[in-house]
């Protein structure tokens, strides 16, 4: 592999706060692995709101522009420096069940305007349409993600949200989830404060080695979670024996084994998940966006399909 790995860290959190602690000792152990690193602290940052005005959809589609957004502020920087890295690692405190609003900000500026699905039809497109321009190789290049949730309550249902929220980040754009930790209530016990920091560094030198295999080569060394694709424990229920996945997406069937409860996901279901490129495809004809592509959409879909594991 040519030069170093590049790993973003991302602080939601204090300059010095917990967040910030635990993603130091991630990139510390990601230096160590032989990677180079980097750590905006966003709170020192301008991000505004998603006004709604569809200028980076027009871009994306206009053949000739890269995708920018036209609010000015710190946005652009944080979105160049994530598109830049091969590997980002988010960490953000729960203040009201969920992350900090700054991230959802972030979220809703970067995630529709860099739709992996949506900008590979459109660089398609444009690679097949003379005198357009193709996208910037970055946006279509592959990003690894992990995820650290700091809470400070001492109960789950106190931080529920956190874990499925952050997933939120690198969905879009389809970056590959290697690690997540929910660290809450550390002020308990040492013991519990010492098993944090151990996962922080193995979560730093896991995402470097990852980076060198596909991605049906990275395996999940933590939490399994309930659902087998994001890992998170929540469910939608409604009523009868299937639920599903509010992150992914995906419909499981629910069974009791005496007091224990168990969801199962078809194979195929997993495969439509929204953190797995075949569900951003999916996504794509649910929009409508079919037609703009004629006779060719079907040859672009199996294009991209064959090339899911290095996406």
């Amino acid at each position: 592999m040519a030069g170093k790995i590049k790993v973003l860290g991302l602080n939601f959190g204090r300059i010095n706060g917990e967040c910030k602690k635990y993603l130091n000792i991630a990139l510390e152990e990601a230096k160590a692995a032989g990677a180079e690193t980097e750590i905006i602290d966003t709170v020192t940052k301008k991000i505004n709101r998603c006004i709604g005005c569809g200028a980076c959809s027009r871009m994306l589609e206009s053949g000739k522009q890269q995708i920018r957004c036209i609010q000015k502020d710190d946005y652009e920087a944080i979105s160049d420096a994530v598109l830049d890295a091969d590997c980002i690692i988010v960490a953000a405190p729960v203040y009201v069940l969920g992350p900090v609003g700054q991230l959802k900000d972030f979220v809703d500026r970067f995630g529709p305007a860099h739709d992996k699905a949506y900008m590979l039809f459109e660089n398609a497109k444009r690679e097949d349409t003379e005198g357009d321009v193709p996208l910037e190789k970055r946006c279509l290049k592959r990003h690894l993600v992990s995820y650290i949730s700091i809470g400070g309550a001492a109960t789950d249902h106190w931080v529920s949200f956190g874990l499925n929220q952050l997933n939120l980040f690198g969905m879009s754009i389809n970056m590959k989830v290697v690690d997540q930790m929910n660290a809450h209530g550390m002020w308990r016990s040492q013991e519990l404060t010492d098993q944090t920091v151990a996962d922080a560094k193995h979560m730093g030198r896991r995402i470097v080695e990852a980076y060198s295999k596909k991605n049906s080569e990275i395996t999940w060394e933590s939490d399994p979670g309930v659902c087998p694709v994001c890992h998170c424990n929540e469910m939608t229920l409604n009523g009868t024996d299937t639920v599903c996945c509010p992150v992914c997406g995906i419909y499981g069937t629910l069974k009791m084994d005496g007091h224990k409860v168990k969801v199962t996901f078809t194979e195929e279901e997993q495969n439509r998940s929204r953190l797995r490129l075949a569900g951003v495809l999916e996504h794509q004809v649910e929009l409508g966006r079919k037609p703009r592509y004629g006779d060719k959409f079907d040859e672009y879909l199996e294009r991209f399909k064959a090339q899911e594991d290095i996406l």
